[in-house]
């Protein structure tokens, strides 16, 4: 199979998954909405799940960059995969342990952590937090399982094993909230545990038999701790921005916490397309041609994977910009969710589709420079980048409140995505971005028929989010076609080969009979 379509098979088999993903995602919340809206029940929640979230990022988050490109290089070698396997038995003991010591930190420490972090608004919050956060805390030991587990897959191009253990994982927390959800707030709590237990499950299936007695040389544990340490100390400051954002929110009015959540997990739920299904695929891939080619075979492939996630973004920022009060209201009201809450988490999603743009690009421009052996610079980007961002979001939240900590979260991912794509083109040359301009016009013209077709749907009372949703995607990419994309027309042939092929097939199995 061509390395094309190689690529082009793995990001249709993620693409699909993380809109699977995305759709059990979404009713995740909408079923916890309709249970618990935004109120100050919800509120100690979200901000118990930030702790083991910022712990996770921190400690595991940057794992994938430093041991994939490692166990890329020796799966590539027969001779090398019983050390590969042996590599990463040992970093997934380390990762256990480490792991398991955090999440007893934390459950033990709820009480003094939410005491110094969670402003009580309402009496009873301070105890309800302190209870979710114990609940919560076996967070860090499972999601820093799934965490190795995924760079270990990914390093051998199982991409498709990662996406469905994430699938299955939120539908079965999807289904725990929907059968017992109204039995109290702590059912969702066990059921984000049930999701991540199950998921790593799945993540480790395909891994158990292989692992072999942990062992790694001092010259490769030298190697990865030279990589390692600037990413860690970098984590501790720039992961520490959510968390941030929610202490700033518990000081504001009861469920104001809750509707900055929702605002930013359905734009966490959109950037698993833009980073998922395209990032974490190129990242070994990016590997392999620095390995094979050299800077040339990096920059050449590195165009390729920008402006296939200039294809992936455009169109969800513009198209969810547009209509993010519409998407909020169809998605999450009703019941305890009221239109006043659809009203506020929908411009809090407008304006955090900078987050989105941001996001998607920074995360495939740091892969490169971590690629290209560099994790010191993306690193004091991200910090420089972050330290002006928290700047301005606080200076936006002492005037306009909630609005200031979105608005300064999206300005900060732009300008550290400015910053990183300078200073990649410095390192490896302006041959990265080559043909991304004609590929933005394009998305662009092919986004606004889209939207165009979605303003027919909700205007004319067609159908909600889940009829827009599907017309705009189609009238994407027939508007792709007509502006002649050249990645469009790649897809298209390729369901029309594979059309042609079954036909075929079936022929001849008839008239064989």
């Amino acid at each position: 199979m061509s390395e094309n379509r190689r690529t082009a098979v793995s990001m249709a088999v993620v693409s699909t998954a993380s809109l699977m993903q995305i759709v059990n995602q979404f009713l995740f919340f909408k079923v916890n909405a309709s249970l618990y809206g935004a109120t100050a029940e919800t509120d100690p929640l979200w901000f118990a799940l930030a702790i083991p979230t910022f712990l996770v990022a921190v400690v595991t988050g940057s794992l994938s960059y430093v041991l994939v490109p490692e166990l890329v290089a020796r799966f590539e070698q027969a001779a090398n995969q019983r050390d590969a396997w042996r590599l990463a038995s040992f970093v997934g003991l380390l990762t256990l342990l480490a792991s398991a010591t955090i999440s007893a930190i934390v459950y033990l420490g709820a009480e003094p952590i939410c005491r110094m972090l969670f402003a009580e608004k309402v009496p009873g919050q301070h105890a309800l937090a302190v209870e979710m956060l114990q609940i919560l805390s076996v967070q860090v030991l499972l999601t820093g399982g799934i965490s190795w587990a995924q760079s270990v897959l990914h390093s051998r191009h199982q991409f498709a094993v990662a996406a469905l253990g994430g699938v299955v994982g939120t539908a079965a927390g999807l289904a725990m909230v929907f059968l017992y959800g109204d039995r109290g707030i702590q059912v969702v709590a066990w059921a984000i545990n049930l999701g991540s237990l199950i998921s790593l499950i799945i993540h480790l299936l395909p891994i158990l038999s292989s692992l072999a007695i942990p062992y790694a040389d001092a010259s490769s544990i030298w190697r990865l701790c030279s990589v390692f340490w600037p990413l860690l100390l970098g984590a501790i400051f720039l992961r520490v921005s959510p968390l941030v954002d929610r202490v700033w929110a518990s000081q504001l009015d009861p469920g104001s916490l809750t509707r900055i959540n929702y605002a930013d997990r359905i734009v966490m739920a959109l950037l698993t397309i833009g980073t998922s299904s395209l990032s974490l695929i190129a990242f070994p891939q990016l590997a392999e041609h620095l390995a094979s080619h050299g800077k040339q075979g990096f920059s050449r492939h590195f165009s390729l994977c920008f402006r296939r996630m200039i294809l992936l973004i455009v169109p969800i920022a513009i198209g969810v910009g547009v209509f993010s009060l519409r998407i909020v209201s169809d998605l999450l009201e009703g019941k305890m969710f009221t239109p006043e809450d659809s009203h506020v988490v929908g411009l809090l999603v407008a304006i955090l589709m900078g987050m989105f743009v941001g996001a998607s690009l920074s995360e495939l421009l740091a892969r490169g420079f971590y690629v290209l052996g560099d994790t010191k610079a993306p690193t004091m980007i991200g910090v420089i980048g972050l330290s002006l961002g928290l700047l301005m979001k606080y200076a936006l939240f002492q005037f306009v409140g909630i609005w200031g900590i979105a608005l300064g979260i999206a300005l900060h991912f732009l300008l550290t995505t400015g910053i990183l794509a300078v200073s990649l083109v410095r390192r490896a040359g302006a041959a990265i971005f080559e043909g991304v301009g004609w590929y933005l016009l394009q998305a662009s013209l092919a986004s606004l028929l889209a939207c165009g077709c979605c303003f027919l749907v909700y205007a004319r009372s067609i159908g909600n989010t889940w009829v827009a949703g599907p017309v705009g995607g189609v009238a994407y990419f027939l508007g792709l076609l007509l502006v002649h994309n050249a990645e469009a027309k790649q897809v298209l042939r390729a369901i029309s080969d594979r059309i042609r092929k079954g036909f075929r097939n079936s022929g001849g199995h008839v008239s064989a009979e």
